[in-house]
């Protein structure tokens, strides 16, 4: 059985969203949670994960980076790391991972079997926020995944409103799971309650989803120092027992706020089995941001620059072996828009171009920016809800790296943005013949 480390020692200093970040070092330790896809030496990696990455302190330098994960079984006891490697900086403030050593049970000899690598695998990518709050990684062969750095507990004087989307699984393009939604937080000391949640689902047809019945409100959970930092579980306390004679013992799900209010949550499924009330989200988790206090201009949000990733969910192969993702770099917005954007959706004033880099090598593009085969028209933002659009509609060029139509294609899709440190982020949801798309996208220019 594989169990979540969920000890709490004690409760780390405050922060909340637009908290100046000054103590923030060039070493980083961010919370991840899991995301289907994610695998080590062709095995299934469950639960949460940690990210430490140490910058290059400048121009030909380069930095490190490492991933560890935290189970409790047969085969690890705690901590383990199962990848490291360095960080060279590329253009635009994307960063390479390049991986130097991976570290993978062998089920042969019983043992951990180290795999070092003379030339640094590429294919990782990472997108920080500013002054290290938190951001987006994928590692090669891996899906990728919001981080939040865990240096501190959120510390909200009056509850904050976020809007989240769900990180979708492949059991997420059915229409009884919570795709998005919104919840308030408010903390007292080291208590968090998570209050007035509201969830929905997809719409096939564009709009407003059914709403999902929400676990009952208000969700207690408890922030302190955990194996994973300074993190929020729910609910609190946590009583883990065996469960023995067929009988199943939910984890907790795990929450994470970054200083400058980026919130990503774990919630609680892993790859066990074990089946948890979700407190946010559907799918294996979900990353929000704070409701903007006023409407947002659209036609700067599409404006913006924009670096971050497209994850394609499994469309098979629930939690065990899960098949049909696909996890790509991605780049939005133009200096200069190519000519051949307008063959890909026809532009609007809530339309934003971007997709891939060829090859998946950001490295070899002249200006830093990737192809256009990939659109999101935001439509118009919620009369109600600042930030939140739902009416999106997404393209998928026919060059699209994942497109296995080889056609051009459009699907609904919901969308939530806002600012972390005074840039925009864009989070996207839709589903498209059975499987769900997540765009997570953070401002570069």
């Amino acid at each position: 059985m594989i169990l979540p480390a969920v000890s709490m020692i004690g409760c780390g200093g405050k922060t909340g969203p637009g908290t100046s970040t000054a103590q923030q070092q060039s070493t980083q330790t961010y919370f991840a949670p899991f995301v289907e896809g994610t695998s080590n030496g062709g095995t299934p990696v469950g639960g949460p994960q940690t990210y430490t990455i140490s910058d290059p302190a400048g121009s030909g330098s380069a930095g490190a980076f490492k991933q560890t994960t935290y189970l409790l079984n047969a085969n690890q006891e705690g901590a383990q790391v199962i990848n490291a490697g360095e960080v060279t900086a590329l253009q635009r403030g994307l960063l390479s991972l390049g991986v130097t050593a991976n570290y993978s049970f062998s089920n042969d000899t019983g043992a951990w079997v180290t795999t070092d690598y003379s030339t640094p695998k590429t294919g990782g990518f990472a997108v920080e926020l500013a002054g290290q709050a938190g951001g987006l990684v994928q590692l090669p062969g891996q899906p990728a995944a919001p981080v939040a750095a865990t240096a501190q507990c959120p510390n909200f004087a009056t509850p904050q409103t976020y809007q989240f989307v769900t990180i979708p699984n492949g059991a997420s393009a059915g229409t009884n799971e919570t795709a998005y939604g919104s919840v308030d937080i408010g903390t007292s000391g080291s208590t968090v309650n998570l209050t007035n949640i509201q969830q929905f689902t997809l719409s096939s047809t564009g709009g407003a989803g059914a709403q999902v019945q929400p676990a009952a409100t208000p969700v207690t959970g408890a922030c302190g120092t955990t194996s994973y930092g300074n993190t929020i579980s729910i609910p609190y306390p946590v009583t883990i027992t065996n469960p023995g004679g067929g009988q199943t013992t939910p984890p907790p799900a795990v929450l994470a706020i970054g200083p400058s209010g980026l919130l990503v949550e774990d919630n609680g499924l892993g790859s066990n089995g074990l089946t948890y009330q979700t407190s946010l989200s559907g799918g294996t988790g979900a990353i929000g941001l704070p409701r903007p206090s006023q409407p947002l201009d659209t036609g700067t949000v599409v404006g913006a620059q924009y670096l971050g990733f497209i994850f394609g969910a499994p469309t098979g192969g629930n939690f065990g072996a899960p098949t049909g993702w696909s996890s790509h770099v991605a780049s939005f917005g133009f200096t200069s828009l190519p000519s051949n954007c307008s063959s890909v959706a026809a532009q609007t004033t809530t339309l934003i171009y971007g997709g891939d880099f060829t090859n998946d090598n950001p490295s070899a593009s002249p200006n830093g920016f990737g192809n256009c085969d990939f659109a999101i028209d935001l439509g118009p933002e919620d009369s109600t809800n600042n930030g939140f659009y739902p009416n999106a509609t997404v393209w998928m060029g026919a060059g699209y790296a994942a497109n296995t139509s080889n056609k051009n294609n459009s699907f609904s899709a919901v969308g939530v943005a806002g600012q972390l440190n005074g840039k925009y982020a864009l989070f996207v949801l839709g589903a498209n013949t059975g499987q769900q798309w997540a765009i997570y996208l953070l401002q570069s220019n």
